[in-house]
């Protein structure tokens, strides 16, 4: 192992970090493939969230293939049966988005409203169960519970979560090339970061409880490994 230092650790750590990104996105489109989309997506992004999660932790001895391929066989089920309300909010969602535009009078604008207060909040629950699932061995209904509580009981967290994806959402929009590279990771990380450090802030026993530092990279990334 060979310890790096100064800027060029820095750089280092940082160029690891991106091109982690790059093979976790294209990990996560690969299985929602294998899935035929609608029964890969949900094991996919819950495989993507533990890669990210070994990344910050800087536990990726093993490498980031073994462990999506290892968490997308053994958690293909589990994953599917937490992700298969959120799918269902998702449908209703994209046929209110494609009926309501073409409603007239302030209940249409009210509709609209809800539904994007729904969409945002499944949203929020989705991150948190993912991030959830992978710290946790829990069975899918308690992970769907403690999810759904913890946007709503987790202000701060919730309207940062959500501030930032904004932010992406934009950055995207403007550099559209980025989205096939590093879109669906970048989207997993930031909000698997900002549910993993509420959850440790509020578990004792999480794995990184006494771990307060903002700054996400790992510090083995920076040490080499």
């Amino acid at each position: 192992m060979i310890a790096e230092y100064g800027w060029t650790g820095r750089v280092m750590a940082w160029l690891r970090i991106v091109a982690g990104l790059i093979v976790v996105n294209l990990l996560f489109v690969a299985g929602v493939i294998v899935g035929l989309v609608v029964l890969g997506l949900a094991p996919a992004a819950l495989a993507a969230t533990a890669c990210l999660t070994h990344m910050r932790d800087g536990e990726l001895e093993t490498g980031l293939v073994r462990v999506f391929v290892r968490t997308y066989r053994a958690e293909f089920w589990r994953a599917n049966l937490i992700g298969l309300p959120f799918g269902a909010v998702a449908v209703l969602v994209a046929l209110d988005t494609a009926v309501l535009p073409g409603l007239a009078g302030p209940v249409a604008a009210a509709l609209a409203g809800f539904t994007w207060v729904v969409g945002a909040a499944a949203l929020l629950a989705f991150a948190s169960a993912l991030t959830v699932a992978v710290r946790y061995d829990e069975k899918p209904v308690a992970v769907l519970r403690y999810a759904a509580v913890l946007p709503f009981t987790s202000p701060v967290m919730s309207l940062a979560l959500l501030g930032t994806l904004a932010v992406i959402g934009v950055a995207f929009g403007l550099l559209p090339m980025l989205v096939p590279l590093v879109g669906f990771a970048v989207v997993l990380f930031v909000a698997g970061w900002f549910v993993d450090h509420r959850l440790a802030a509020l578990d004792p026993d999480h794995p990184r409880a006494g771990d307060r530092r903002a700054d996400p990279v790992p510090a083995s990334a920076a040490s080499g490994h």
